[in-house]
């Protein structure tokens, strides 16, 4: 059974280079690739790619000798690295001086040693703790297993599997805890690391994990495609999908290396895909996000989440049959994933085919009459059609659902004008402001929402809003 769960301390500078900004850092060569046109350089601390081509670069030669004695060696170097381009603009190896400063910075790969019990009892009760885990009953595991770390409490392995049986219960503080102890023993560990990460992660301390995800990619040797699908996962979610690009392309890279011991199969690959061409359309590379999901989709033309993703890309590029097309085949996939409908109906109001919008509203609305934003939605679409008190009827009862939704408050100024209410409008206004102070509620509100991406306001509603609130 598939297990499934879900430091970087850099000296850095900025000096100005024309327009391109250099980063200079001290870091160590974990390993480094010749390809036709460049050399592909990975670094250690906080794990990334970068380059030195071969085109107009007079150190290349330079670079590319003093690479060659510390291959393997992890020395620490200065390196200075254009932010735009990821080149590299400067490499000095350290002095001794310099090197024993930072010395922290390289990594520890020495081999965990257990204390070696006498007795075969303590790991007779790991096996049948893990059969026991395997079978996700994780107390009885944490019953099990606590005996054979009474006996030996120096194995590592005890405190992992004890750890891991605590982050399935959701005790991701009492984990940790085992963690951080198996760590002490076992300090270049990616796989504690990674379990440390994920803790942080259902705690909702994204710091953290992102500390612990990093050491976790430092570490690992042998590609654990499951660190690298839960850490990019967990970048698109803070957002930062450029990290979660650079660990994609760091994940590549050592896949294709000619000393990687991991491969791109089973349970996570394809989903690690799936997150990085979410990041890809975060950043807006179109192409690059529509190559996996295009990729994914002949792969596995029966999953509905890659179908859907794609249908969203394609909305944000405006291409509105193309998304049409595959929310429909994702709604026949999945019945259950009723939200497309939303998307829909947005895209049906922005083509002015208001019959259907509202046909996809009302469905969805008839199976989540409790959702207080698609409720306002279907307001707006009805404003647009210029069906005022039914527009107020929605922006009302999404009101009753959630009283701290700001587009439901401009939906109330905007019919109290529209229906020519001026003492309503005002209160409206003056509660809006009370319970926004954030906010700046003036002609320019919509346009300001409309760049934060969660709303979307017609231009004929953009152009009422400023005669209303003007």
């Amino acid at each position: 059974m598939r297990l499934i769960f879900f430091m970087f301390l850099v000296f850095t500078s900025l000096t100005a280079a024309g327009q391109d900004k250099i980063q200079k850092e001290i870091n160590y060569i974990r390993s480094f690739r010749k390809e036709p046109n460049r050399i592909v350089v990975e670094l250690g601390v906080k794990p990334k790619l970068c380059f030195i081509p071969v085109k107009n670069n007079p150190n290349y030669t330079k670079y590319s000798t003093l690479l060659q004695p510390y291959d393997k060696k992890e020395n620490l170097f200065e390196i200075g690295i254009e932010e735009l381009t990821g080149n590299i603009k400067s490499l000095k190896v350290l002095t001794k001086t310099e090197a024993v400063q930072y010395d922290y910075l390289k990594p520890f790969y020495d081999a965990a040693v257990a204390a070696v019990s006498a007795s075969v009892i303590p790991e007779n009760f790991y096996d049948t703790a893990l059969e026991l885990y395997n079978q996700q009953q994780y107390e009885d595991a944490i019953l099990t297993i606590d005996k054979a770390i009474v006996i030996n409490t120096q194995n590592p392995e005890y405190h992992q599997l004890k750890a891991l049986c605590l982050a399935h219960l959701k005790q991701y503080k009492e984990s940790s805890d085992e963690v951080k102890y198996a760590l002490e023993m076992d300090n270049a560990n990616p796989e504690l690391y990674e379990l440390m990460a994920n803790n942080y992660y259902f705690l909702r301390d994204n710091e953290n994990a992102v500390k612990n995800y990093e050491m976790a990619i430092q570490y690992d040797r042998n590609i654990i495609i499951r660190i690298y699908h839960n850490y990019i996962k967990c970048l698109i979610e803070i957002p930062n999908p450029q990290r979660a690009v650079e660990i994609y392309k760091l994940y590549r890279y050592r896949l294709d290396s000619p000393n990687n011991y991991g491969d791109n199969s089973g349970d996570f690959a394809d989903d690690l895909e799936f997150y990085a061409g979410q990041a890809y359309q975060q950043i807006e590379d179109w192409k690059t996000a529509l190559e996996i999901y295009d990729r994914l989709i002949v792969m596995h033309p029966d999953v509905y989440g890659y179908r859907a993703q794609r249908g969203r890309l394609y909305q944000q590029k405006e291409d509105f049959l193309a998304a049409i097309k595959d929310f429909e085949i994702a709604l026949k996939l999945d019945t259950n994933e009723d939200i497309l409908l939303t998307n829909l109906a947005l895209i049906y109001q922005q083509l002015h085919d208001y019959k259907k919008a509202e046909a996809a509203y009302k469905e969805y609305l008839s199976k989540n009459a409790d959702d207080a934003v698609q409720m306002s939605n279907y307001g707006y679409l009805l404003l647009d059609e210029e069906r005022y008190k039914e527009a107020q009827v929605k922006f009302e009862m999404s009101f009753k659902i959630d009283e701290k939704n700001i587009d439901t408050h401009i939906g109330r100024i905007l019919t109290a004008y529209l229906l020519g209410n001026t003492k309503e409008k005002k209160r409206f206004i003056a509660n809006t402001k009370s319970q926004f102070p954030e906010i700046e509620i003036n002609t320019a509100t919509l346009n300001a929402l409309i760049r934060t991406g969660n709303y979307y306001y017609s231009e004929k509603i953009i152009t009422i809003w400023e005669d209303a609130i003007d």
